[in-house]
């Protein structure tokens, strides 16, 4: 079972792979690793889309989406995404943190015919993207420190192992992405507070550096106000960023 799912992830999260980079990823004999996508495949969360080659199926999307309340992300979240776009025109993101990433649960197109690209169910680096550091910097000191061995230098712009990070994880109120993941792309995150105080979740904007740069005060202070809305809407009206 443990290997079937470790094929599942690998599948999902790579947006579809072939059967030799499976190979290669998993370590299992290719008799194996046939079996196991043989019974995803039969169980509908994996489809064959050519020779040798798999995705995920919707099937597997509703899974997940279970796991973060999709109906209430919907009703709660997209509004005040749609309001963020109205003020900022760029494009907004609403994420969650796993594993060292930023995964984008729900996403609203800016008004711009150029803009950054991404996908929901897609993710990001924690350390290089807005939303994933608004989320990084809530987690433990164990955990920064687990992501940070595994910074590389994505751009130019990256920052790059502990120290760096540290200090980029200081800003807990708001989190800009100077083309850290993309040349070109900023953004700027903010994190989003359950009842409890516990950081659940990130907003943020995303765009090309130029849009960006020049309205960046007045950014910031738009996906603040989403932050503190939909921090409100979970319950919290205290501990907001």
């Amino acid at each position: 079972m443990a290997k079937a799912l470790a094929v599942l992830e690998y599948i999902g999260l790579s947006g579809g792979c072939a059967l030799s980079d499976l190979a290669s990823n998993s370590k299992l004999p290719k008799s194996t690793l046939l079996r196991l996508i043989g019974a995803l495949v039969e169980g509908g969360f994996v489809k064959r889309t050519g020779p040798g080659r798999y995705r995920t199926t919707p099937k597997a999307w509703r899974v997940g989406c279970s796991a973060v309340d999709y109906e209430h992300v919907s009703d709660a979240v997209v509004p005040v995404l749609h309001q963020l776009v109205a003020v900022t025109s760029e494009t907004v993101h609403y994420a969650v943190y796993e594993d060292g990433y930023a995964v984008y649960v729900e996403k609203v197109d800016g008004l711009h015919p150029i803009r950054a690209y991404s996908s929901v169910g897609g993710r990001s680096p924690a350390y290089a993207s807005a939303t994933g550091k608004a989320l990084l910097a809530w987690q433990t000191g164990d955990e920064i420190a687990r992501v940070a061995a595994t910074t590389t230098q994505l751009t130019p712009a990256t920052h790059v192992g502990l120290v760096a990070l540290e200090r980029e994880m200081a800003h807990v109120r708001h989190a800009i992405n100077r083309g850290e993941w993309r040349e070109g792309v900023w953004g700027i995150g903010a994190p989003v507070f359950g009842r409890s105080g516990e950081v659940i979740a990130a907003v943020g904007i995303s765009g090309p550096e130029d849009r960006i740069a020049a309205n960046l005060d007045v950014f910031i202070s738009a996906v603040r106000d989403a932050n503190r809305e939909l921090s409100a809407q979970h319950g919290s009206f205290e501990k907001t960023a």
